[in-house]
């Protein structure tokens, strides 16, 4: 007998993978809007870091201008996580205008009852019970 989360990993919507913004192209795409030279990018990226992470240490929360925040986050085993909110502006504008790629963008939005069903047709041999 299959389980639900079987049928979500073969159904469900999901990103395809795309290609990652690798360091190299994000210090030229700033240098170039910025007038800056890529030493000087990579010289205030590298600042920001240390300082961030001076900050964290400390247990601060950082906020950039952008309304991007990162906050240490004590775990009960004494480990620290940190979180990052991203500026709520640009989720929003990412959302309005996303041109990435869907895997089964056609069961976007569909509950767990469609989701059982497609994988029952797909495999009678091996039914999600209800």
């Amino acid at each position: 007998m299959a389980k639900k989360i079987q049928a979500w990993t073969e159904f469900g919507p999901r990103l395809e993978p795309a290609t990652p913004l690798g360091d190299k192209e994000l210090v030229e795409q700033i240098t170039v809007g910025s007038n800056e030279s890529m030493s000087s990018v990579l010289s205030v990226l590298t600042f920001m870091d240390a300082v961030m992470e001076q900050a964290l240490k400390a247990g601060r929360i950082i906020q950039l201008p952008n309304g991007t925040h990162f906050r240490p986050i004590g775990k009960k085993d004494g480990s620290i996580e940190i979180s990052v909110r991203v500026n709520p502006d640009l989720v929003k504008r990412v959302n309005a205008e996303f041109r990435g790629k869907w895997q089964n963008a056609q069961n976007i939005g569909k509950e767990e009852a469609d989701m059982i069903a497609l994988w029952n047709a797909a495999h009678p041999e091996d039914l999600i019970e209800v």
